[in-house]
């Protein structure tokens, strides 16, 4: 798994460490493109909206004083084929942090859980 913090993400973690942007990052989506991750990434490759596995507010914790971890647990509608998920904020809808991995097929009824750890250092 390839794990990255975007370009725009950091731009909006500057904001809002200044009082620019108050927006925080509390949302997971997960998509189908086995696309690598890169900083210059602006959304999900091919993101999905549609078989209950749309995005979502997270719940939001942090494991230890310097990790957030976001994580939820989708129950699917239709049989998809996972390959990537991303963090995002609620607003403005801008990706922090996108994940690319093997594939992870969920059929009808399946559930997946993802838990997507940041690492502040």
């Amino acid at each position: 798994m390839a794990d990255v913090i975007t370009t725009v993400g950091k731009n909006a973690v500057a904001e809002t460490i200044g009082g620019l942007n108050t927006d925080v990052f509390d949302h997971l989506a997960v998509g189908t493109s086995g696309t690598a991750a890169a900083a210059t990434n602006t959304a999900l490759a091919e993101e999905v909206t549609a078989a209950n596995l749309a995005k979502v507010t997270a719940t939001v914790t942090t494991t230890t004083a310097n990790i957030l971890q976001l994580q939820h647990t989708w129950t699917a509608s239709a049989t998809k084929a996972l390959k990537e998920c991303g963090v995002f904020n609620n607003t403005a809808d801008v990706i922090l942090a996108r994940s690319a991995f093997s594939t992870i097929t969920v059929d009808s009824g399946d559930s997946i859980q993802i838990t997507y750890k940041i690492t502040v250092s």
